[in-house]
C-alpha cells in the first residue's frame, strides 16, 4: 500500500510539473549584442519565455525590441523601431520594420539582422528571414534572404 501511495505521489508531482511548464510557456534563445568585456562573440543569447497564448513570431520580435534582462547584453535594434508587418510563406518570414531600421548600416545592420535571424529561425516554420524597412529592401545589404547559417559564418572569428 505504501508503494502505491508513493507511486501516486510521484505521478501527481510529475503531472503538476508538466502543467506548470505548459502554463509558463515556451523558452527561446533571444539574441542580443554582447557587451561583456573580452567576449569573443558579438551576439549572445538570453533564454526568454513566451506566455503560452503568445504567437511565437510576434512575441520574439517584441522581445528583440525590448531591453534584455542581463546587464552585459544590449538590444541590437535601435529605439524607435517597430514592426510594421510580417508574413510567412513556405518557410520565408518577411519582417517589415519601420523606417528607423534603415538608419542602420555596416556592422550595426549586420548584428541587428542576425539577432533577428538567429532568434526567429529557432521556430520550426521559419527557414529564412527577409527584413525590409518601411516596405523597402535595404540596398546596401549583399543578399536579402538570411539564414542562421549565414549568421554563424558571418559572425565566426574566421568568417
Amino acid at each position: 500500500m505504501r508503494r502505491i501511495c508513493l507511486l501516486l505521489a510521484l505521478l501527481l508531482t510529475l503531472g503538476l510539473t508538466g502543467c506548470l511548464q505548459q502554463e509558463q510557456g515556451t523558452a527561446y534563445a533571444v539574441y542580443y549584442l554582447n557587451r561583456e568585456e573580452g567576449a569573443e562573440n558579438a551576439l549572445a543569447s538570453e533564454k526568454r519565455t513566451l506566455p503560452q497564448d503568445t504567437q511565437p513570431v510576434e512575441g520574439l520580435l517584441q522581445l528583440l525590441l525590448t531591453e534584455p534582462q542581463s546587464e552585459v547584453l544590449e538590444k541590437a535594434i535601435p529605439d524607435g523601431v517597430r514592426v510594421r508587418k510580417l508574413s510567412i510563406h513556405n518557410g520565408l518570414l518577411t519582417v517589415d520594420f519601420s523606417s528607423a531600421y534603415a538608419s542602420l548600416s555596416g556592422i550595426d545592420l549586420t548584428l541587428a539582422d542576425y539577432s533577428v535571424v538567429l532568434t526567429l529561425t529557432q521556430l520550426e516554420e521559419v527557414d529564412t528571414v527577409m527584413i525590409t524597412a518601411d516596405g523597402e529592401m535595404l540596398a546596401y545589404r549583399d543578399h536579402q534572404r538570411l539564414t542562421a547559417g549565414d549568421a554563424w559564418s558571418a559572425l565566426s572569428p574566421e568568417g
